[in-house]
């Protein structure tokens, strides 16, 4: 009778512990779940909010859908436009895709929320109207190219030329929304690209991280898309690259694929026109050397 007891409550502790896992699991961003493929058990990841992160705060973003959240990074600013483009991955909206011929007809939009304006952070976050320029949600190809109208010039994160090199061991930066929370910043270890993905290890991502940036201190490297399914956060996968770089092309978006990283300094300096009383100047305004 002891033997049929101490059977029942284990198979009531397995079915529990598969419940609450379920529950710690659930997605919000509709990140997907994959299994491990590197064995690693790592703490809880550690939010970073500190004013040391600022330069990868600032212009990381949430993208509101209509049914749950993600992340996302300024990657440019045309202040002739006054358009931020913001990089996210694809699945925050249907399965498949939609390329920027569709999205002009379709129309679909987001919301952004910024919680700080460069160097400022802001008392309260705030919210701005969207465009949803295109996305890619294929499993391997998970991007996306969204839009707003900031009031500020915003600082950004270039996306990094094709041949960029990721090296196994370095620390990155990733940024996102974990759970839709304030956005905060996370270090993360590379791996490497396994199969189709971009995979890191420490602090990986939660829920509600789709979308966010891997940045190192000049460029943007990679695209949150997934997590591992275990307990204890293990891994991290990013859209790498080569995948950036041909779904943005092929929708007519290259020019966001040239672009160089700002440079600080010059972005700090304040201009005085003594001749027009502008608000806004061109990047090119203030030369610097390459």
């Amino acid at each position: 009778m002891k033997k049929y007891i101490s059977q029942f409550i284990l198979i009531i502790s397995i079915l529990f512990s598969n419940f609450s896992f379920a529950q710690e699991i659930k997605p919000l961003g509709k990140m997907p779940l994959q299994p491990s493929k590197v064995w690693f058990h790592g703490e809880a990841p550690i939010e970073q909010r500190g004013s040391e992160f600022k330069k990868w705060l600032a212009p990381s973003v949430k993208i509101v859908v209509a049914d749950g959240s993600g992340s996302g990074t300024i990657v440019y600013y045309d202040s002739s436009k006054n358009i931020a483009y913001v990089a996210t991955c694809g699945h925050l909206w249907n399965y498949g895709t939609m390329s920027s011929s569709d999205g002009l007809r379709r129309n679909l939009t987001c919301k952004i929320v910024c919680w700080y304006q460069n160097d400022k952070k802001l008392a309260e976050p705030k919210t701005y109207n969207a465009k949803v320029v295109f996305y890619n949600h294929i499993t391997g190809a998970d991007t996306a190219l969204v839009t707003f109208e900031p009031d500020w010039i915003p600082n950004y994160f270039p996306i990094a030329p094709k041949n960029y090199e990721y090296k196994k061991g370095s620390l990155m930066h990733s940024l996102g929304c974990d759970g839709g929370s304030e956005v905060a910043h996370y270090e993360v270890e590379l791996v490497g690209i396994i199969g189709e993905s971009l995979t890191t290890l420490k602090n990986s991502p939660r829920p509600g991280r789709s979308g966010g940036g891997l940045m190192d201190d000049k460029y943007y490297i990679a695209t949150c898309w997934a997590t591992s399914i275990n307990k204890k956060p293990s891994e991290g996968y990013f859209t790498p690259l080569n995948v950036i770089h041909d779904i943005w092309t092929k929708n007519g978006y290259d020019f966001l694929l040239k672009i160089r990283p700002q440079s600080e300094l010059a972005k700090k300096i304040r201009i005085i026109d003594r001749t027009e009383r502008q608000q806004k100047y061109e990047e090119s305004y203030i030369l610097f050397p390459n």
